[in-house]
């Protein structure tokens, strides 16, 4: 399984997480709603891929970077693109 395929599988098995598609040239946006922390989600994001057994070995989640929207939190991945 791919980092990408990875994080797919994870938005769409966790409740309170979407894609976020308005700003594709930023790379893969998650976009973490409301009351959900977009720490625990980085972190059991990690456990997942350790779950799974998934390494980053092309450093594909370098760069990752996170951005308010009214109260919910947008975590990038630049280094991954938009379109899943």
């Amino acid at each position: 399984m791919t980092v990408a395929e990875a994080i797919r599988e994870y938005v769409n098995e966790t409740e309170g997480l979407e894609f976020y598609e308005q700003e594709p040239e930023k790379g893969l946006g998650i976009l973490v709603k409301g009351d959900n922390s977009y720490m625990e989600t980085i972190m059991n994001l990690t456990k997942y891929f350790d779950d799974h057994n998934v390494d980053d070995v092309n450093l594909e989640l370098e760069g990752m970077y996170v951005e308010c929207q009214g109260d919910d939190v947008i975590v990038y991945f630049p280094e991954l693109e938009a379109q899943l």
